[in-house]
């Protein structure tokens, strides 16, 4: 168990190395921009994690410090699920559960990027860890867990199938809990810690919902084409222990074990309501079962087996080398790396083009990874979201830029999703950027000079 413990130790400074030397994720660069303007609520999620890189950005903003709050809270969710694996199985099941975390792709990543999964996992790590203790004789838990609950739901809004869960729990299996008053008292603490996310959203037309309802749930195609690229994702989310975690769903059945049961039933929610969404046509995000892999780690903690430990062997070495990747030049990238490097030089790039078309000039994109990327990687320069962004979302509306020119980039792999002539008088491409690292060539990206830009009718004011 010692080894165990070193190398847990070893994959938190590994994960700070990267923090530092890995570029930023479009979500994180996107994140980062709502800690220039925070708010109660955003569009997209809660306000939470603007709140924490606006907090550990005061220094710098540099990767690092943006990525400073998942570091220290995948720290304290690793504390927590070998705190709930020792109550429920020893210090072995502790141990075995806290490096999963480690090595599950889905959950490493929350303990690296910054992105709302981060305190999403570290707050429900601690409910259901709460929870278990006021079923199993103090009740005064509820309180804590209802405060885990609330900054959970600041997080993000699937922390909502934890309470699902218990309560699911509680029908089935402890029916004594709910005459008692501390749960009613927990739920009431949740609601008033999550209230300014309702009040900025009563205050905003419930702008948060009409995304849900008018953008998020079409952006793919619905039905069983959803459902199938949500499965599809977590091969690579769980990598070579997605049998295992397979198993995880059975083995509480088997064994009739309690806590088994209690971690199997409180997870149902979330493993059944995300596939809701994708069947409706919102696209498929494979972390959205994060919490799931979060408290069946535990499961696993307890029913370990050889198999599954030598998968997790091959999972660490795996994760071990995407990591160095950020940090040591000689390695070849891992695939993906066509995602995130190249910002930079765009960003260059675009720079260099608004020098030519002379004072005023602009940034415009056509996707808010783009307008995030370059906002953050050239600061001072305006950046405006085409086609029309919501009235109530960060970006400033392209009628603010009217009569000036601008530059636009885009991955020559997407597909336009305007037609850039629509929003200026001439419309000039100018030659491509060619993205190359460690002798591999990564992307292109398509620049354009928009001279005259204007606004297409019909942007809705603030």
């Amino acid at each position: 168990m010692p080894a165990l413990v070193w190398a847990i130790a070893a994959a938190v400074v590994l994960r700070a190395a990267a923090a530092a030397t890995g570029p930023l994720i479009d979500d994180e660069a996107y994140y980062w921009l709502w800690a220039q303007r925070l708010a109660w609520g955003y569009l997209d999620h809660p306000p939470l994690v603007a709140w924490l890189i606006a907090l550990t950005t005061v220094v710098r903003d540099t990767a690092w410090f943006i990525r400073l709050s998942p570091l220290v809270l995948g720290v304290a969710t690793t504390y927590l699920l070998f705190l709930l694996g020792k109550e429920m199985n020893g210090v072995r099941g502790g141990l075995l559960a806290a490096s999963l975390f480690q090595i599950v792709p889905v959950l490493a990543g929350a303990g690296l990027l910054a992105t709302p999964d981060a305190a999403l996992l570290a707050a429900w790590a601690a409910g259901i860890r709460f929870a278990w203790q006021a079923l199993r004789g103090r009740p005064g838990r509820w309180l804590a867990c209802g405060a885990a609950v609330g900054v959970g739901l600041l997080a993000k809004l699937t922390m909502a199938m934890l309470p699902l869960g218990l309560l699911l729990y509680a029908v089935l299996r402890a029916r004594g809990a709910l005459r008692r008053w501390e749960p009613y008292a927990a739920a009431a603490l949740a609601a008033a810690i999550f209230s300014p996310v309702l009040f900025w959203n009563a205050a905003h037309g419930w702008a948060g919902v009409d995304y849900i309802l008018h953008q998020r749930l079409a952006a793919a195609a619905p039905g069983i084409t959803g459902v199938l690229k949500l499965l599809e994702e977590q091969m690579a989310f769980a990598a070579l222990l997605l049998p295992a975690y397979v198993w995880a769903l059975v083995a509480p059945v088997l064994r009739r074990s309690e806590g088994l049961l209690f971690l199997l039933l409180t997870s149902v929610p979330i493993i059944v309501f995300p596939f809701i969404p994708a069947y409706a046509g919102a696209w498929p995000h494979g972390n959205w079962l994060a919490p799931a892999y979060l408290s069946l780690s535990v499961v696993l903690g307890i029913v370990w087996t050889r198999a599954v430990g030598a998968a997790a062997l091959v999972n660490a070495a795996a994760i071990v080398y995407a990591l160095a990747t950020s940090a040591i030049p000689v390695l070849p990238l891992p695939p993906g790396a066509e995602e995130v490097y190249g910002w930079r030089e765009a960003a260059v790039r675009a720079r260099a083009e608004i020098a030519a078309l002379g004072p005023g000039a602009v940034i415009s994109a056509d996707r808010y990874q783009v307008a995030a990327q370059l906002a953050y990687y050239a600061p001072g320069v305006p950046v405006t979201l085409l086609p029309c962004p919501h009235p109530a979302s960060i970006w400033t509306l392209p009628q603010a830029y009217t009569g000036r020119d601008a530059v636009a980039l885009l991955d020559a792999r997407w597909a336009p999703t305007v037609e850039w002539r629509a929003w200026a008088e001439d419309v000039e491409e100018t030659p491509p950027l060619l993205i190359e690292a460690r002798g591999r060539s990564l992307r292109t990206f398509r620049v354009m000079r928009l001279h005259g830009f204007h606004a297409a009718a019909g942007c809705p004011e603030r």
